[in-house]
């Protein structure tokens, strides 16, 4: 199959940018990008072109299914708090 009907039709990703960063940004950056469930080269793209930037959609679910773990994760925190603060209070 070829490369660009892999990735969607689009072009082919032949052409490399170069950046230098320091050994602490290149941490950041990955964490940031294993975080997303992209990998480094797609996570880059995506801060560069923002919504447009290719992605396959396997990513992009990786990336929804990463929001929605991190958004149910949020909520338990809050009602942990909730039922500590209510229990504080004697409301429970």
């Amino acid at each position: 199959m070829a490369v660009a009907a892999m990735n969607g039709g689009a072009d082919a990703r032949n052409n490399r940018l170069t950046a230098l960063v320091s050994d602490s940004e290149n941490e950041i950056i990955a964490k940031k990008a294993e975080a997303a469930g992209l990998s480094v080269s797609a996570y880059l793209r995506v801060q560069a072109l923002g919504p447009e930037a290719d992605l396959t959609s396997d990513a992009a679910l990786r990336q929804v299914d990463l929001l929605i773990d991190r958004m149910e994760s949020d909520l338990d925190s809050a009602i942990a708090e909730l039922l500590a603060a209510m229990a504080r209070m004697e409301v429970v």
